[in-house]
Protein backbone atom coordinates (compact mmCIF):
# COMPACT_ATOMS: atom_id res chain seq x y z
CA UNK A 1 0.00 0.00 0.00
CA UNK A 2 2.85 2.35 0.84
CA UNK A 3 4.43 1.81 -2.64
CA UNK A 4 1.14 2.65 -4.39
CA UNK A 5 0.97 6.04 -2.71
CA UNK A 6 4.48 6.96 -3.93
CA UNK A 7 3.72 5.96 -7.52
CA UNK A 8 0.61 8.16 -7.74
CA UNK A 9 2.37 11.44 -6.84
CA UNK A 10 2.21 14.07 -9.59
CA UNK A 11 5.07 16.44 -10.58
CA UNK A 12 8.43 16.56 -12.33
CA UNK A 13 11.62 14.93 -11.25
CA UNK A 14 14.86 16.88 -11.25
CA UNK A 15 16.02 14.95 -14.34
CA UNK A 16 12.88 15.88 -16.29
CA UNK A 17 13.29 19.52 -15.29
CA UNK A 18 16.95 19.55 -16.37
CA UNK A 19 16.15 17.92 -19.72
CA UNK A 20 13.39 20.45 -20.42
CA UNK A 21 15.67 23.37 -19.45
CA UNK A 22 18.39 22.02 -21.75
CA UNK A 23 15.95 21.79 -24.67
CA UNK A 24 14.71 25.32 -23.92
CA UNK A 25 18.29 26.64 -23.82
CA UNK A 26 19.07 25.06 -27.21
CA UNK A 27 15.93 26.58 -28.77
CA UNK A 28 16.71 30.02 -27.31
CA UNK A 29 20.30 29.87 -28.61
CA UNK A 30 18.96 29.12 -32.08
CA UNK A 31 16.58 32.07 -31.87
CA UNK A 32 19.40 34.32 -30.66
CA UNK A 33 21.56 33.31 -33.63
CA UNK A 34 18.68 34.19 -35.96
CA UNK A 35 18.19 37.59 -34.33
CA UNK A 36 21.91 38.38 -34.58
CA UNK A 37 22.00 37.39 -38.26
CA UNK A 38 18.94 39.57 -38.94
CA UNK A 39 20.59 42.52 -37.21
CA UNK A 40 23.75 42.02 -39.28
CA UNK A 41 21.69 42.02 -42.50
CA UNK A 42 19.86 45.19 -41.45
CA UNK A 43 23.15 47.01 -40.76
CA UNK A 44 24.66 45.78 -44.04
CA UNK A 45 21.61 47.06 -45.97
CA UNK A 46 21.73 50.41 -44.17
CA UNK A 47 25.40 50.78 -45.12
CA UNK A 48 24.53 49.95 -48.73
CA UNK A 49 21.73 52.55 -48.67
CA UNK A 50 24.22 55.11 -47.35
CA UNK A 51 26.64 54.19 -50.17
CA UNK A 52 23.86 54.69 -52.76
CA UNK A 53 23.00 58.06 -51.25
CA UNK A 54 26.69 59.09 -51.19
CA UNK A 55 27.19 58.08 -54.83
CA UNK A 56 24.14 60.11 -55.86
CA UNK A 57 25.43 63.13 -53.91
CA UNK A 58 28.80 62.88 -55.68
CA UNK A 59 27.12 62.57 -59.09
CA UNK A 60 25.01 65.65 -58.31
CA UNK A 61 28.17 67.56 -57.36
CA UNK A 62 29.83 66.51 -60.61
CA UNK A 63 26.80 67.54 -62.68
CA UNK A 64 27.10 71.02 -61.16
CA UNK A 65 30.88 71.21 -61.71
CA UNK A 66 32.75 72.78 -64.59
CA UNK A 67 32.51 70.41 -67.57
CA UNK A 68 36.18 70.86 -68.53
CA UNK A 69 37.52 70.30 -64.99
CA UNK A 70 35.51 67.43 -63.53
CA UNK A 71 37.22 66.14 -60.39
CA UNK A 72 38.49 62.57 -60.57
CA UNK A 73 39.06 61.95 -56.87
CA UNK A 74 37.30 62.47 -53.59
CA UNK A 75 38.49 61.78 -50.07
CA UNK A 76 37.00 58.87 -48.07
CA UNK A 77 33.83 59.60 -46.13
CA UNK A 78 33.18 58.18 -42.65
CA UNK A 79 29.59 57.64 -41.57
CA UNK A 80 28.11 56.35 -38.31
CA UNK A 81 25.45 53.69 -38.83
CA UNK A 82 23.91 52.03 -35.76
CA UNK A 83 27.01 52.43 -33.60
CA UNK A 84 29.19 51.15 -36.42
CA UNK A 85 31.66 53.51 -38.07
CA UNK A 86 32.04 52.77 -41.77
CA UNK A 87 34.42 54.40 -44.23
CA UNK A 88 33.03 54.84 -47.74
CA UNK A 89 35.78 55.19 -50.33
CA UNK A 90 34.69 56.87 -53.58
CA UNK A 91 36.43 56.23 -56.89
CA UNK A 92 35.53 58.52 -59.79
CA UNK A 93 36.18 57.62 -63.43
CA UNK A 94 35.52 60.18 -66.19
CA UNK A 95 35.64 59.15 -69.87
CA UNK A 96 34.76 61.04 -73.06
CA UNK A 97 31.80 59.63 -74.95
CA UNK A 98 31.60 62.39 -77.55
CA UNK A 99 34.84 64.37 -77.62
CA UNK A 100 34.31 67.70 -75.87
CA UNK A 101 30.53 67.32 -75.70
CA UNK A 102 29.52 64.36 -73.50
CA UNK A 103 31.37 62.61 -70.66
CA UNK A 104 30.46 59.42 -68.88
CA UNK A 105 31.06 59.60 -65.14
CA UNK A 106 31.26 56.41 -63.08
CA UNK A 107 31.31 56.62 -59.29
CA UNK A 108 32.17 53.48 -57.34
CA UNK A 109 31.76 53.51 -53.58
CA UNK A 110 33.55 50.72 -51.70
CA UNK A 111 33.52 49.75 -48.05
CA UNK A 112 34.34 46.88 -45.70
CA UNK A 113 31.94 45.30 -43.23
CA UNK A 114 32.71 42.32 -41.03
CA UNK A 115 35.83 41.47 -43.01
CA UNK A 116 34.11 41.50 -46.43
CA UNK A 117 34.47 44.07 -49.19
CA UNK A 118 31.40 45.59 -50.82
CA UNK A 119 30.93 48.17 -53.56
CA UNK A 120 28.22 50.12 -55.36
CA UNK A 121 28.59 51.70 -58.80
CA UNK A 122 26.53 54.50 -60.31
CA UNK A 123 26.94 56.08 -63.75
CA UNK A 124 25.68 59.18 -65.49
CA UNK A 125 26.29 61.17 -68.64
CA UNK A 126 27.20 64.84 -68.42
CA UNK A 127 27.01 67.11 -71.43
CA UNK A 128 28.47 70.52 -72.09
CA UNK A 129 25.94 73.27 -71.53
Amino acid sequence: MQANVLLNKKGFTIVEALVSLTILAIVLLGLLAGVLKSYELVVRNQIRDEAVKTAQEILDELRNSNFDNLPTSKSPITRQIRNYSVTLTPNINVTDVIQGQVKKVTVTISWNYKGKSYSYTAETLIRRE
